[in-house]
């Protein structure tokens, strides 16, 4: 059973939430890490938007690849997007712009059943776990609290 996620970024100019739904390993130990450790850069956080809809997320964009080739996907620690690499065209597979937060958390529960919701804003990652709703917590704070570092 996959832990669904959602992974998306404020438009500090105009107050929008760009938004993709990410299918496998929502977690805070996997997404989270991930995002907290590779995507700090808002140009490739922005790639990662483009592409729409994550199967699953990894530490580099990486390039068009076949959907089911673990081997390569996990050698060159890639993302595996459902419009690339799977060749889905469909609008639902696209990125999504909604108009606030409590969008955001709507999308997110009735859209995706997203267990967390990743939102980056202010030059800074948050999240959002549906265990413990109504809170956007600091990424980094959350990790450290899980891991202690």
């Amino acid at each position: 059973m996959a832990t669904r996620s959602v992974i998306a970024k404020l438009d500090s100019k105009s107050k929008r939430i760009a938004a993709v739904y990410c299918h496998n390993d929502g977690y805070l130990e996997h997404v989270g890490t991930v995002l907290d450790s590779h995507y700090q850069d808002e140009s490739k956080l922005d790639e990662l938007l483009k592409h729409g809809d994550v199967s699953s997320l990894g530490e580099n964009i990486g390039e068009k690849v076949d959907f089911g080739d673990l081997e390569v996907i996990h050698k060159n620690k890639q993302c595996v997007f459902y419009s690339r690499d799977r060749d889905e065209k469909s609008e639902r597979r696209k990125p999504i712009t909604l108009q606030d937060d409590i969008a955001l958390v709507e999308f997110a529960d009735e859209a995706c059943d997203a267990q967390f919701i990743y939102l980056y804003a202010y030059k800074a990652w948050y999240v959002y776990d549906f265990k413990a709703p109504y809170l956007f917590k600091e990424l980094d704070d959350v990790l450290q609290k899980v891991y202690g570092s």
